[in-house]
């Protein structure tokens, strides 16, 4: 079902093979684009760079399933450090039940550290939730080992989805700190970006963020004339 992807391919060439196999985009980020597959059944989320999802969708990989845990197939390596996730498919979630969870995982996101009106923490000590916060805490501490512009958790209501079947899953849970990295190379700042490479900075604006246009291309300018430190470092 999912078209064979080379690892030399880039996500645009990616998003091209999944369309032609029929596969249909039903959602766009700031770092990917999402495509459904023809039976509705998996998703596939293609992206030229995004090191936090790329760390949440192995971690998803590497531990046992959980139930409030979106479910992760496979993922197919990209050009440079980009990939494709895929994954099974999922849709909005109920707000008011989305908020109950995100209230009982009690990890305070750092976008918007209030925890969510008249929401219910009720399932703080269901053991599945017990294992989910353990997960994601192990998760924030790797990315922050990793990462100087880590930004930490993002876990709100948004990022709550629901499965076929009305199954509560969190994605997305947490984030390097793009409008940094976008800051640091709009001023020069190549201090700020020693943890990538000139490549991984030149698939950074080619995230779905920065549309075509002018102003993405004063930002490549900008970059080409930026002396990183890195520039002999690979990009596996």
């Amino acid at each position: 079902m999912l078209p064979t992807l080379t690892p030399d391919a880039t996500a645009d060439q990616a998003r091209a093979a999944l369309e032609s196999a029929g596969w249909r985009e039903v959602g766009t980020g700031d770092w990917a684009w999402v495509l459904a597959s023809p039976d509705d059944t998996l998703a596939a989320r293609v992206t030229p760079f995004d090191p936090a999802f790329r760390l949440f969708a192995d971690a998803c990989l590497a531990g046992p399933p959980n139930p409030f845990l979106v479910r992760v197939d496979d993922v197919v390596r990209l050009r440079h450090r980009g990939y494709v996730v895929v994954m099974e498919r999922l849709h909005p979630a109920d707000e008011g039940r989305a908020r109950d969870l995100v209230a009982s995982l009690g990890i305070p996101s750092a976008s918007d550290p209030t925890p969510p009106d008249g929401a219910s923490a009720d399932l703080a000590d269901h053991p599945d939730v017990v294992d989910l916060r353990r997960r994601i805490e192990d998760l924030l501490a790797d990315g922050a080992r990793r990462y100087s512009l880590w930004g930490g958790a993002d876990i709100r209501p948004g990022n709550i989805l629901q499965a076929a079947d009305g199954a509560l899953r969190l994605t997305d849970p947490v984030f390097v700190h793009g409008p940094t990295v976008f800051e640091s190379i709009r001023d020069g700042r190549a201090d700020r970006l020693a943890d990538f490479s000139r490549a991984d900075l030149e698939d950074f604006l080619r995230i779905p963020a920065f549309v075509p246009g002018p102003d993405t291309d004063a930002l490549r300018r900008a970059l080409d004339e930026l002396v990183l430190g890195d520039d002999q470092r690979t990009t596996s």
